[in-house]
């Protein structure tokens, strides 16, 4: 995804040449014109009145932002320019707010998204038709939260409480994403 890998290009460059290169500029320009504003996905119906603000992980799929997209993009314009893209900056922390699911952590696509009988139809086999949070998603929106330095750490709290919870028993974390 050019998204995807825009972004994390981008924190390699910050953290090597740091900001202010044409090459950051640039790139950090072209992300934030694709933050998706005026139309409101699938998500939506879960997540009615809440504004659009989230990166797709594709070209021209406004249906689908993810969370975990904006996260990365959002921490890098962050990085790179906080004042130039203040209101992108913002609109990103709204949305991955509002995204947040009521045990407290994210999924990539979709909030509350956890309806496991579904995965025990014969021809869900492949385990992919819910989108419940994950560990990796999650600590990727605290970590943008927190950069950002959110006025509202109550989200950041139930995403460390989810993170808590979800530990698995040799300390490590199972991620759906990577």
């Amino acid at each position: 995804s050019p998204v995807w890998d825009t972004g994390l290009a981008a924190h390699a460059v910050l953290e090597t040449l740091g900001g202010n290169t044409l090459l950051l500029n640039k790139s950090c320009d072209w992300l934030s014109k694709l933050q998706i504003k005026e139309h409101t996905g699938d998500w939506g119906w879960r997540r009615k009145g809440l504004r659009p603000g989230g990166w797709a992980f594709q070209y021209n799929n406004k249906f689908y932002p993810d969370v975990d997209d904006t996260a990365v993009v959002g921490m890098a314009l962050h990085r790179q320019n906080p004042e130039k893209y203040a209101d992108t900056i913002s609109r990103a922390e709204e949305w991955i707010i509002g995204m947040q699911s009521s045990n407290g952590g994210w999924a990539a696509f979709d909030a509350d998204n956890e309806y496991y009988l579904l995965e025990n139809l014969p021809f869900a086999d492949h385990r992919a038709l819910l989108d419940p949070p994950t560990a990796d998603v999650t600590a990727r929106c605290i970590s943008f939260l927190t950069q950002i330095g959110t006025s509202n750490n109550h989200p950041i709290s139930r995403g460390l409480v989810f993170l808590k919870r979800n530990q698995e028993e040799d300390g490590s974390w199972y991620g759906r994403w990577g």
